[in-house]
C-alpha cells in the first residue's frame, strides 16, 4: 500500500481541512514529519488508522476538535502489483451528537479507475471488512508493523512468545492452515455424514421390497391380460350390432328433419309469388332510371350555365375599370424610378467607400496605441533582466571560495583503498570468528537434546512393538474362526429366495384351483338365474304374438265389412259431398235439383272409430313383441357366455387333485422355515464375529501406525544426531582457522576489536562523503547560475530586437491614419457616412417597391380580364349543347317507358327500388327454390338408403347403453393393466436403486474414514504454530542483522524455544540480556531493528504490499552518534518500492531529511493546525 493524498478535518488539533500530498512527500523515498511536542504530527497517523479502521491507538475518546465537533477524513492510497495496481479512497465523517457521544454519518471505500469511480463498501463495518480483505491485517497488526505510534516502540519487543504467533499467524495468513483448515474439514465431513443419513434414509424406503411381491404382480398382470382378451372379442360382437343399426337410426332422424322442413317451405310458398312480381317490376324499373337521371341532369346544369354566364358578364364589367386606373399608376411610378436611382447610387457608392476607409483607420489607430503599451512593458522587462545578470556574477565569487575549503579538508581525510579492504576482510573475520564460536555452543545444545530425545522414543517404540504382536495375534484367531463359520455356511440369501419362490407357486395354484372351484359354484347359480329370468318373459312373448295375430284378423274383417258399405252407399255419399255452383263428379253440371237422399252415417264412423282401435292396439303390440324380442336377445345371450365359461372351468378342474396340492404345499412351508432358521443364525453368529474382527483390525491399525512413526522418528533421530556430529566436527575445525587469522589482524591493527578500528574508519568516510555531497551540490548550483546567465542574456538580446521593431512599425501606422482621414473628408464633407448612407438606401428601396407593386398590380388585373372573358364565350357555347342534349334525352326516355310497359315517370318512381333490395329479393327467391328441390331430393335419397328398414327408439337407447357398459368393462381393464405394469417398472427400478444405494454406502464409509484420519492430523493448531514459530525464528535472525548493522556488530537478537526474544551482548563476551534490562536506547535501537525486519517480511507477502513505514519518536533517546547510524541505516532502507517517514521533534534530523512535512501548532483564532511542504 502505498499513501497518495490525506485530507484532515476536525480531528484533534487540526480545525480546518488539511491537504497532505503524499505523492510529493515520498518521491525522495524518505521523508519527515517535523514540529513542536503538541503540534499535531503524530495526529497524522491517527487520522490514516481513522479513515481506514475507524479507530486510533493512543485513544478511542475526546479526538473530535471540540470547535468543529465534526470530523473529516480522506485517505486515498494504491496497492497491488504492476499489473493489478488499484486505488482506492477511504472517507469517514464522524460527530459528536446532543448526548456528547460519536456518530459516523457517512463510512465509505471507493475504488478509482481514471475518472470513473465506484463505491465498493457502506458503512463502518462494511468498510473495516473491505480494508482487511484488501490490505491482510487488523488495526493492531498495522500499527505495530507499519505505523509505530508514541508508546508502541517495545510492545512487540515484549510480547509473549504466543501472541507473537498469534499475530504473524494473522499477518501472514497463516488462518487457513489453522482453525480454516480444520473448519472445511468439519464442513466436509458434517456434509459426507449429512449425505449418509439421506443415504440411510433412502435405504429405509427398500426395507420391504422383495422378489416374491415382484412375481406375484407379474402373474396378476397375466390374468387381467387373459381377462382383456375377452372381453375384446365381446365388444366386436356388439360393435358390429351397432354399427349396423347405427345408420339406420341416424338416417330415420334425418328422415323426419327433412319432413318438417318441407312443411315449412310449402307454408312461405304464397308471400314468394309475390315477390317474384314485384321483383319483375323492379328490375324493369331499373332499366329506365339512367333516362331518367340523364334528363334531371342536364336541366340542373341549364340552370346552373345561366346563372355563371350572368355573374361572368358583371364581372368583366368592372375589371376593365380597374385596369385603366392601375395603367396610370404603373406610368407614374416608372418615370420616377428612372429619374431619380441612378443619382442615389452614386451617393450611395462615394459613402460606403467613406464608410470602409473609416473603419481601416479607426483599427490603425487601435494598434498604434497597443503599440505604446508593448514598447512599455519590454522596457520594464530588460532593465529587470540587467539587474539580474549582474547578481548572478556576485554570487558565483562567493561559492568559488567555498568549494575551495572542501577540496583542502578531502585531501586531509582521504584514506588509502588498500587500508580500507584490509580492514573491511578483519571486520568480517571479527564477525566469522564470534558467529562460529556461537554455532558451537549451539551444535553441542543441539547434540545432547537429540540424543536425549533419542533415548525416549526408543523405549516408547518397544512398549509399542509388544502391544503389536499381541494384536496381530488376536486378528489371526479371529479371522481363523469366520473362514471356518463361512465353510459351514447353510446356504445364502438365493438358496431362501428360491426356496420361496418355489412355496409361492404352489400357494398360488392351491389358491387357484379352490377360486376355480368357488367360480363353478357362481356360475351355476348365474345360469339358473337367468333361465329364471329367461322363462316368463319367452311365455309373454308367446302370448303378445298370439294376440297380435288376432287383432290383426280382426282389424281385416272390419276393412272389408267398410268397404261394402262404401260401395253400397256411393251415391248418397257423392250427393253429401255436392255444393252449389261446385261441378257434379258424376255429370259435370253445377246446378243440383235432383240429388239422392243422405243415408244415416252413425254406423260408418261407429266401424272407423273401432278401425282405429284396433289399429292403436296392434301398434302397442308390435312395440312390446319388439322389446321383448331384444330383451330375450340379451339374456340367451348372458346365458350362452356364462355356459361356454362353465364349460372351461370344469375341463380345468378335471386333472386337479386339491387334497395333494394341500399336502405338498404344507411339505415346502416346513422346508422355508427350516432353511430361513439356519440362515438367521448363521447371519447372526457372522455379524458378531466380523463385527468385533472390524473393531480388533482398527486397534491393530492405530498400532501399526504408532509403530511405523515410532520407527520413523527412530531412525530420523539417529540421523540427525549424525549429522549434527558431523556439522560440530566441521564447526571445530573452522573455529581453530579463524582464531589464528583473528589474532594476526589484531596485531597487524594494533587494536583489542577491529570494529573499534572500523568506527574510526567510518566516521571518516562519512565526513568525506558529506564534504564530497556538498561539494557537488555547490557546484552544480555554480552550474544553475551559468545556465541562467545565458538565458538572461539570449533574452536580452531579443528584447532590444522587439524595441526597433515596434519603433518602425509605430511611425509607419501614424501616417497612414493622417492620409485616411483626408480622403474621408473629400468624399462625404461634414456629413455623417453611415447615417446618410442608410437614408439614401431606404429611398431607393422605396422607389423600386413602388415601381414593382402597380406592375405586379396591373399583370394581375390584365389576366384576371382575359379568363373573366373566355369564361363568357364558354358558358355562352355550353348553352347551347345543353338545349340539344335535352331534346335528345327525354326522346329515349319516352322510348325506354313503352319498352317496358310503362305509362309515366311517376309509375316508373312507383316500383323503383335499390339494388340491394332486389339483389336481397331475388337471393330469398332463389334460397327458397333450391330449398324445395333439395328437401324432395334428399327425401327421395334417405327412402331409398333405409328400404322399408327401421329401429325403435327404445332399442336402440337398449343396444347404446349395453355398448357403453362393454366400453366401460375394457377401459377399467387398461386401466388395471396399466397400473400393474407401472407397479413392476416401479419394483425394477427400485431394485436397481437399491443396488446403486448400497455401493455408494460403501464408497461414502470409506471416504469417511479417510476424513478422521485427516482431523487427527491437523487437531490443536499445531501445524500453524510450527510454520508461525518459523516466520518468527526468520524475523528475529533479519533483526539481528539490522541491529548488528546500527550497533556496530555490539548487540544481536535471539529467540528462545517459547518464543521470547533475548539480547545477545557480543561486546561484554556475548552476555545474554533479558529485553526488560535494556535502556530507553537500546530499547528503541532493537525494537526499531525487529520493527523494520517484521516490515521487510511483510512486503514479501503477496497479499498485502505495503510500501511505506513511519517511526513516530524515539529518536530523543539517541546520542549524536548513534542518530547518525540509525539514519544511515533507514536511507539504505528506502527504494522505489519502499518509502520511510520519520515523526520527531529534533531539529538535528531536518538536515539528514530531503523532504520534510512542517506542522505548525494551533493558534487562536487561526483554524487550527497548519501543514507546509519543505524540501532540503
Amino acid at each position: 500500500m502505498k499513501p497518495r493524498v490525506l485530507k484532515i478535518s476536525g480531528l484533534n488539533s487540526f480545525e480546518r481541512e488539511q491537504v497532505i500530498n503524499f505523492n510529493r512527500l515520498t518521491e525522495k523515498g524518505l521523508f519527515g514529519i517535523f514540529g513542536p511536542t503538541g503540534s499535531g504530527k503524530s495526529t497524522i497517523l491517527d487520522a490514516i488508522t481513522i479513515a481506514l479502521y475507524g479507530k486510533i491507538t493512543r485513544t478511542n475518546k475526546g479526538f473530535i476538535n471540540t470547535t468543529t465537533k465534526d470530523l473529516i477524513v480522506s485517505y486515498e492510497f494504491e496497492i497491488g502489483g504492476a499489473k493489478d495496481r488499484k486505488v482506492y479512497l477511504a472517507e469517514r465523517n464522524i460527530k459528536i451528537n446532543k448526548n456528547d457521544r460519536y456518530n459516523t454519518k457517512y463510512a465509505r471505500l471507493i475504488e478509482k479507475n481514471g475518472d470513473e469511480s465506484k463505491i465498493i463498501a457502506e458503512g463502518p463495518t462494511e468498510l473495516q471488512n473491505q480494508i482487511h480483505k484488501i490490505i491482510g491485517l487488523t488495526v493492531d497488526d498495522f500499527t505495530r508493523s507499519v505505523v509505530l505510534p508514541q508508546g508502541k516502540f517495545s510492545e512487540f519487543l515484549k510480547l509473549g512468545g504466543r501472541e507473537k504467533r498469534n499475530m504473524l499467524e494473522r499477518i501472514f495468513a497463516l488462518e487457513k492452515y489453522g482453525q480454516s483448515l480444520v473448519e472445511k474439514i468439519k464442513k466436509v465431513r458434517n456434509a459426507n455424514l449429512k449425505e449418509r443419513d439421506v443415504l440411510q434414509g433412502e435405504l429405509k424406503k427398500y426395507e420391504n421390497l422383495t422378489e416374491e411381491d415382484f412375481k406375484a404382480k407379474q402373474q396378476e398382470l397375466q390374468l387381467e391380460l387373459q381377462n382383456e382378451e375377452k372381453l375384446k372379442n365381446e365388444k366386436k360382437q356388439i360393435d358390429e350390432k351397432y354399427e349396423m343399426y347405427k345408420e339406420v337410426w341416424m338416417l330415420q332422424k334425418e328422415l323426419d328433419a327433412f319432413i318438417d322442413k318441407k312443411l315449412k317451405l310449402k307454408e312461405k310458398l304464397e308471400d314468394i309469388n309475390l315477390k317474384k312480381e314485384s321483383l319483375k317490376r323492379g328490375q324493369n324499373a331499373i332499366k329506365i332510371k339512367p333516362f331518367m337521371d340523364e334528363v334531371e341532369a342536364t336541366n340542373k346544369n341549364i340552370k346552373d350555365n345561366r346563372e355563371k354566364l350572368k355573374k361572368a358578364i358583371e364581372n368583366l364589367k368592372d375589371i376593365s375599370e380597374k385596369v385603366k386606373v392601375t395603367e396610370e399608376d404603373y406610368i407614374i411610378s416608372q418615370k420616377e424610378k428612372d429619374d431619380r436611382i441612378p443619382e442615389l447610387i452614386k451617393k450611395e457608392s462615394d459613402f460606403a467607400l467613406a464608410i470602409d476607409t473609416t473603419n481601416k483607420t479607426e483599427k490603425l489607430e487601435i494598434e498604434v496605441q497597443s503599440l505604446r503599451n508593448d514598447y512599455k512593458s519590454i522596457k520594464n522587462k530588460r532593465d529587470k533582466i540587467v539587474k539580474q545578470l549582474k547578481e548572478i556574477d556576485d554570487n558565483k565569487k562567493k561559492l568559488a571560495i567555498e568549494i575551495k575549503d572542501i577540496e583542502e579538508r578531502l585531501n586531509e581525510i582521504k584514506i588509502d583503498p588498500e587500508y580500507r579492504e584490509k580492514l573491511q576482510y578483519a571486520l568480517q573475520v571479527e564477525n566469522d570468528y564470534k558467529k562460529s564460536l556461537n554455532n558451537k555452543k549451539e551444535l553441542n545444545n543441539k547434540l545432547q537434546e537429540k540424543e536425549k530425545n533419542l533415548k525416549e522414543v526408543s523405549q516408547e517404540y518397544n512398549g509399542v512393538l509388544s502391544s503389536k504382536n499381541s494384536q496381530d495375534t488376536l486378528v489371526k484367531q479371529l479371522e481363523e474362526k469366520n473362514k471356518i463359520l463361512k465353510e459351514n455356511n447353510p446356504g445364502d440369501n438365493s438358496l431362501l429366495l428360491e426356496k420361496s419362490q418355489e412355496l409361492n407357486v404352489i400357494a398360488k395354484k392351491v389358491e387357484e384351483v379352490i377360486n376355480e372351484i368357488n367360480r363353478k359354484s357362481d356360475l351355476e347359480k348365474i345360469i339358473k338365474d337367468i333361465n329364471d329370468r329367461k322363462n316368463p318373459l319367452t311365455t309373454k312373448l308367446e302370448e303378445v304374438k298370439n294376440d297380435l295375430d288376432k287383432n290383426k284378423k280382426e282389424l281385416q274383417e272390419l276393412d272389408n265389412k267398410i268397404e261394402n258399405i262404401k260401395k253400397n252407399n256411393l251415391a248418397s255419399l257423392l250427393a253429401g259431398e255436392l255444393v252449389e255452383g261446385s261441378p257434379c263428379p258424376v255429370c259435370g253440371s253445377i246446378h243440383h235439383t235432383d240429388i239422392a237422399k243422405k243415408i244415416d252415417n252413425d254406423e260408418i264412423l261407429k266401424h272407423e272409430e273401432n278401425r282405429k282401435k284396433l289399429q292403436q292396439i296392434i301398434e302397442d303390440l308390435n312395440n312390446k313383441m319388439t322389446n321383448l324380442s331384444i330383451e330375450v336377445a340379451g339374456i340367451s345371450k348372458e346365458e350362452e357366455h356364462s355356459r361356454e365359461e362353465l364349460k372351461s372351468v370344469l375341463e380345468s378342474l378335471e386333472s386337479v387333485d386339491i387334497t395333494e396340492l394341500n399336502k405338498e404345499k404344507e411339505s415346502k412351508e416346513a422346508e422355508f422355515k427350516e432353511l430361513k432358521e439356519k440362515i438367521d443364525k448363521y447371519n447372526s453368529e457372522k455379524n458378531d464375529i466380523e463385527s468385533t474382527l472390524q473393531i480388533e483390525r482398527e486397534k491393530k491399525s492405530k498400532i501399526d501406525l504408532a509403530e511405523s512413526k515410532l520407527s520413523e522418528n527412530v531412525k530420523n533421530e539417529t540421523l540427525l544426531i549424525k549429522e549434527l556430529k558431523g556439522e560440530l566436527e566441521k564447526e571445530n575445525k573452522n573455529f581453530h582457522d579463524l582464531s589464528n587469522e583473528y589474532e594476526s589482524l589484531k596485531k597487524y591493527f594494533c587494536a583489542e576489536e577491529i570494529s573499534l578500528k572500523a568506527k574510526e574508519v567510518l566516521k571518516l568516510e562519512k565526513e568525506s562523503e558529506k564534504l564530497k555531497n556538498e561539494e557537488k551540490k555547490l557546484r552544480s548550483i555554480v552550474e544553475n547560475y551559468d545556465a541562467n546567465k545565458q538565458t538572461l542574456a539570449d533574452e536580452d538580446k531579443k528584447l532590444i530586437e522587439v524595441l526597433s521593431q515596434i519603433q518602425q512599425s509605430g511611425k509607419e501606422k501614424s501616417n497612414i491614419v493622417k492620409e485616411n482621414k483626408e480622403y474621408i473628408k473629400t468624399l462625404c464633407g461634414d456629413k455623417n457616412p453611415k447615417e446618410y448612407l442608410t437614408k439614401i438606401k431606404k429611398e431607393i428601396k422605396e422607389i423600386s417597391d413602388r415601381n414593382t407593386k402597380f406592375k405586379k398590380q396591373l399583370d394581375e388585373e390584365k389576366e384576371l380580364k382575359e379568363k373573366i372573358s373566355n369564361e363568357k364565350l364558354t358558358l355562352e357555347k355550353a348553352a347551347n349543347i345543353f338545349d340539344e342534349t335535352l331534346k335528345q334525352q327525354q326522346s329515349k326516355l319516352e322510348m325506354s317507358l313503352k319498352d317496358n310497359e310503362f305509362n309515366d315517370v311517376l309509375e316508373v318512381k312507383k316500383y323503383l327500388l335499390d339494388e340491394v333490395t332486389l339483389l336481397s329479393m331475388e337471393n330469398e327467391i332463389n334460397i327458397f327454390d333450391d330449398n324445395v328441390k333439395e328437401v324432395k331430393s334428399n327425401i327421395k335419397r334417405i327412402e331409398d338408403k333405409l328400404q322399408g328398414n327401421r329401429i325403435e327408439k327404445e332399442a336402440w337407447e337398449q343396444l347404446t347403453s349395453y355398448k357403453s357398459e362393454i366400453d366401460k368393462y375394457i377401459s377399467d381393464n387398461i386401466k388395471k393393466i396399466a397400473t400393474l405394469q407401472k407397479i413392476i417398472d416401479d419394483f425394477k427400478e427400485d431394485l436397481k436403486n437399491l443396488t446403486e444405494l448400497r455401493k455408494r454406502e460403501k464408497q461414502l464409509d470409506h471416504k469417511l474414514s479417510l476424513i478422521h484420519d485427516l482431523m487427527k492430523l491437523v487437531e490443536g493448531n499445531k501445524f500453524v504454530e510450527f510454520v508461525a514459530m518459523n516466520q518468527l525464528k526468520y524475523i528475529a535472525r533479519e533483526a539481528s542483522k539490522r541491529l548488528k548493522d546500527i550497533t556496530r556488530d555490539r548487540y544481536a537478537l535471539e529467540i528462545d524455544s517459547e518464543g521470547n526474544f533475548a539480547i545477545r551482548d557480543d561486546f561484554n563476551g556475548g552476555q545474554i540480556r533479558d529485553a526488560s534490562t535494556l535502556s530507553g536506547g537500546e530499547t528503541f535501537l532493537t525494537s526499531l531493528s525487529l520493527a523494520l525486519a517484521l516490515s521487510s517480511q511483510v512486503q514479501l507477502k503477496g497479499s498485502a504490499p505495503l510500501e511505506f513505514f513511519f517511526l513516530d519518536e524515539g529518536f530523543g533517546t539517541l546520542d549524536t552518534d548513534l542518530l547518525d547510524i540509525v539514519m544511515s541505516s533507514l536511507e539504505k532502507l528506502h527504494s522505489s518500492r519502499l518509502s520511510v517517514g520519520i515523526i520527531s521533534h529534533v531539529e538535528e534530523l531536518k538536515n539528514r531529511v530531503p523532504v520534510k512535512l512542517i506542522v505548525s501548532p494551533a493558534k487562536p483564532g487561526e483554524g487550527g493546525s497548519k501543514v507546509t511542504l519543505e524540501y532540503s
